[in-house]
């Protein structure tokens, strides 16, 4: 490299200048990271939440360097949704400094959820970029059925823009993983555990309406494939769900079930059943 440009470099860095500049930046970076009134800031979003009817709890928050903001754990839950607050934990926001510069701004953001990873960004005109990885599924099946289901969200993207409402787009990918119904010998199973196997859904939204043009399912008890509509609304109560279900039994089926669904439904040519899942959310029924 040339020396007379290192020498040139040399004295820049060396200019009063520069250095006034240089303690400058110094100075408003640790001013920002001692005194930034972080606590304040957090309570202010968690009220800005609650008018929202989200309750919001904040816990540890934290100034992350360079220039972002963290917390230990999150708390989220809704009153008119019964069941317990969805935790987040280990959250990283850190601005994408590019989009600063434009009318877009935007954030990306990391963080823990049900033993697993979700990561992604969001921008100030709401579209959403999604990874979900490696999260944990421990979740009832609702009031009415003493089950509960079970098994790993293996991996998940969304792109899309949020909410869903209006003219927003958004596509969805989801692979579930080691799936099971659990507590089958409550409904006179002979085995309690009901394998589901690996799942997998692909689906569109347009507005509130969500495709899901893809449903598939595949394990020691059936296949499954399917297909329908789901319509979001601000509850799962307001929800609808409608689809149309093929289920083929296999060797791993418990007998009582297949005698039972042999008696609700006639079998098709090839062994199948068609089957629909309809309704609210809260509320779906099997026909």
């Amino acid at each position: 490299m040339n020396k007379s440009f290192l020498n040139h470099v040399g004295k820049l860095l060396r200019h009063p200048v520069f250095l006034c500049l240089a303690s400058f930046a110094i100075c408003f970076v640790l001013a920002f990271l001692l005194f930034f009134p972080l606590k304040p800031f957090a309570r202010q979003l968690e009220q800005l939440a609650k008018k929202q009817g989200v309750e919001l709890q904040i816990t540890t928050p934290r100034i992350l360097v360079p220039f972002g903001l963290g917390a230990k754990q999150l708390k989220l839950s809704h009153p008119a949704i019964e069941h317990a607050p969805f935790q987040l934990q280990n959250i990283d926001l850190r601005p994408l400094w590019l989009s600063l510069f434009g009318n877009n701004q935007g954030i990306r953001f990391e963080l823990n959820a049900l033993t697993g990873e979700i990561k992604g960004t969001a921008y100030r005109s709401g579209a959403v970029q999604l990874d979900l990885s490696k999260l944990q599924i421990n979740e009832p099946l609702g009031e009415q059925l003493p089950l509960s289901l079970e098994g790993e969200l293996r991996t998940g993207t969304f792109n899309g823009v949020l909410p869903l409402a209006g003219k927003n787009q958004s596509r969805l990918q989801l692979e579930f993983s080691q799936l099971r119904v659990i507590g089958m010998k409550n409904i006179g199973s002979s085995d309690d555990i009901l394998q589901l196997g690996r799942l997998t859904c692909a689906a569109e939204a347009k507005g509130p309406l969500v495709q899901i043009s893809n449903l598939s399912a595949t394990g020691t008890a059936f296949d499954l494939k399917g297909s329908g509509t789901l319509r979001v609304g601000r509850t799962p109560a307001n929800s609808s769900l409608n689809l149309s279900l093929v289920l083929t039994p296999k060797a791993g089926l418990d007998p009582m079930l297949k005698d039972l669904l042999s008696l609700t439904k006639k079998p098709q040519p090839d062994g199948s059943y068609q089957l629909s899942l309809r309704g609210a959310v809260s509320r779906l029924r099997i026909n």
